[in-house]
């Protein structure tokens, strides 16, 4: 007959969050940020008290800033490299106790660098030497749920409560709409099929212009494949205004000033709606209930056709997902978004 042992080996404690001081590697995608700012409200929600940081490339660097609750950020840039990175930070006073990380990048890298003693995340393939924890979620049936549940889920997992509507509420950046002012953005820095013919978008400028009276501004994506923004404010240059949005964070204040943006699926109708301007989106091969903006006041159109969403960074078939998209419906979707100032 066998005995228990005396002493038995004590179990290693379930995976959660631990520490008082907890770094958040942030995703390099400008949607990606967006979704996984609602975990990161999540995580300073349930840890008042924490030191809580982001480590982020520059370029999102007032992205991070507008979001209350960051004690510290972390920025680095193309040319940094994890040991610029440390230098940068000998002097900060604090000693990351835990990480999240989300996805292979300098973040994550530095992470690992520094060894932060307890790194979290999924187990990627790509992220399996980073971590000293892997957080497994089984995997669902049917239809995607948003991306958004792709980092509360990891929240939940690590007992961080995440159905709390505050971590969805629009950033406040404190700049007020200006009435009758709409923002146009036809340019995607996913690919030129995710735009919408400039035809169209002529059609939408004299809509909003000549029959709404409001001031159109027309404004370009630093990172647009297809450029069409600039020639679409050329044929209307007494009605219209063109602005390049390079770079795009520190425009912010721009989107939030505005009474509403209509803009083709890109990085743009994403900060849009973290600012809390009323968006409306233009999908085509994506997926809108995977990856629409987040906020219930947003609008998405589209048309869903036999191929579509094809998710594809290139059409190979003929584009029907934006040609059968009829400015009727995008007009439709404007008239009830749109508040006419009162005069």
């Amino acid at each position: 007959m066998s005995h228990p042992a005396l002493n038995p080996v004590p179990k290693r404690p379930p995976v959660g969050l631990y520490g008082g001081n907890i770094l958040f590697a942030a995703p390099d995608r400008w949607d990606e940020a967006c979704f996984s700012a609602p975990a990161l409200r999540a995580i300073r929600s349930a840890r008042p008290t924490c030191t809580l940081g982001v480590i982020c490339h520059e370029r999102q660097l007032e992205f991070w800033q507008s979001i209350d609750g960051i004690n510290h950020i972390i920025s680095y840039n193309d040319r940094s490299s994890t040991r610029s990175i440390m230098r940068s930070q000998a002097d900060v006073r604090c000693t990351w106790e835990s990480a999240i990380i989300w996805q292979k990048n300098l973040g994550a890298e530095y992470c690992a660098a520094s060894k932060i003693k307890q790194r979290l995340g999924y187990p990627a393939k790509e992220l399996k030497k980073y971590l000293t924890d892997s957080v497994i979620i089984p995997a669902a049936e049917g239809a995607p749920d948003h991306r958004v549940q792709h980092y509360l889920q990891l929240m939940e997992k690590l007992h961080v409560p995440t159905q709390k509507p505050e971590l969805f509420v629009p950033v406040n950046l404190g700049i007020s709409q200006t009435p009758g002012t709409i923002l146009l953005s036809p340019e995607s820095d996913y690919g030129g099929h995710y735009q919408w013919s400039i035809e169209n978008w002529g059609k939408v400028v004299e809509l909003v212009a000549n029959r709404l009276r409001a001031k159109v501004i027309i404004a370009g994506h630093p990172d647009a494949k297809v450029r069409i923004a600039e020639k679409l404010a050329a044929a209307y240059p007494e009605i219209t205004e063109y602005i390049l949005l390079n770079p795009l964070a520190p425009a912010l204040p721009i989107l939030a000033a505005h009474s509403l943006v209509i803009a083709a699926d890109a990085s743009l109708s994403h900060l849009s709606a973290h600012v809390g301007t009323t968006t409306i989106t233009l999908f085509g091969p994506n997926d809108p209930e995977w990856r629409r903006p987040l906020g219930r006041q947003h609008l998405i159109i589209r048309r869903k056709v036999e191929c579509s969403p094809c998710l594809l960074p290139k059409c190979y078939f003929d584009l029907r997902c934006q040609k059968e998209l009829s400015f009727d419906q995008v007009a439709a979707a404007i008239m009830m978004k749109y508040i006419i100032p009162c005069s």
